[in-house]
């Protein structure tokens, strides 16, 4: 072979090498700009692939934006990634949880967000971004848990696919489930994963009666499923409640209100708030009242406080 043939071989392979090193820089420094400590640029460019699939473009129109998002059970999921991303590593905790499951790999956004408002939340208005109903399907007790079953909690320790094979293998309705799926996870929906969900949540009265309701529980009970990036009280709570407006009317009617459910004021007023307008107890009156309500009665002290207030120390019997 000539020598010059050899040489035009060997440039042209640094040439090469030299255009591939160029590339992988491109293609490094795109991912450098392109990412955040929340969004890989992965994420990044499929949702660039979806815009430019979808040819979405900024709705300018509130009335159309109002009225897609209010059917958005009718739309994909590419066309939500599109706009909002896939939400694989979002902040919130709840999207990585579930987006990102090996059980749910057909999860798409419209399956929880059937319905979005785009209201801004207040404590005037319920704003309903997620159909709470889903989490039912995964989250609620099982049939076979309750006491009148024929099954019993230790069926649930062995494995399910002993008598659900072949003909009698059970057919997932949920097109977003896996097809295969480990024994050992089938106790994680079927009673595994119990939530404090409750119809109520669907009421439209639910902005209304969800203090009682957390008063009752507790709030731990509501941030087993709260806690995942959707402690949103205080965006409701920080701010003075609608019932208290105007002040003059409230003075008159917070008595009745009062006196119905003291622990309601005490979401967010401390106990010695109500001091400041009313009578004053004495510093170590907790210690001396004991004696005061055997001789005198409660009726005194119902002109101010709820029974259910004397059970923040008091145990029912």
């Amino acid at each position: 072979m000539p020598k010059d043939r050899k040489k035009f071989d060997v440039n042209k392979s640094w040439m090469k090498l030299i255009a591939a090193s160029l590339l992988l820089d491109a293609l490094i420094l795109a991912a450098f700009l392109t990412s955040d400590p929340v969004r890989s640029p992965a994420s990044t460019w499929i949702t660039s692939a979806y815009k430019a699939r979808y040819q979405v473009a900024p709705v300018e129109d509130k009335t159309s934006l109002e009225a897609m998002h209010k059917n958005a059970s009718k739309l994909r999921r590419e066309q939500c990634v599109a706009c909002h991303g896939s939400k694989t590593e979002s902040k919130l905790a709840l999207h990585r949880i579930h987006l990102t499951s090996d059980l749910l790999p057909g999860l798409g956004c419209p399956v929880c967000h059937k319905s979005i408002s785009l209201e801004t939340r207040t404590n005037k208005f319920v704003v309903r971004l997620v159909d709470v109903g889903v989490c039912k399907d995964c989250h609620s007790e099982f049939p076979g848990l309750k006491p009148n079953s024929p099954m019993k909690p230790t069926d649930f320790e062995v494995d399910c696919t002993t008598c659900h094979s072949g003909k009698s293998a059970y057919k997932h309705g949920r097109p977003y489930l896996s097809h295969v799926i480990a024994p050992k996870e089938c106790k994680g929906c079927h009673g595994g994963r119990v939530l404090p969900w409750t119809a109520k949540h669907e009421r439209d009265d639910w902005l209304t009666q969800h203090g009682p309701e957390a008063l009752e529980v507790g709030k731990d009970s509501c941030f087993k499923c709260h806690e995942f990036g959707l402690q949103f009280c205080d965006e409701c709570h920080a701010k003075k409640p609608p019932t208290h407006l105007p002040r003059e009317q409230w003075l008159v009617n917070h008595v009745p209100k009062a006196r119905a459910d003291t622990r309601a004021c005490f979401t967010c007023h401390k106990a010695d708030f109500c001091k400041k307008c009313h009578v004053n107890h004495e510093p170590d009156w907790r210690q001396k009242h004991d004696d005061f309500v055997k001789a005198q009665g409660t009726k005194t002290c119902r002109e101010c406080h709820s029974p259910s207030f004397c059970s923040f120390c008091h145990a029912q019997p």
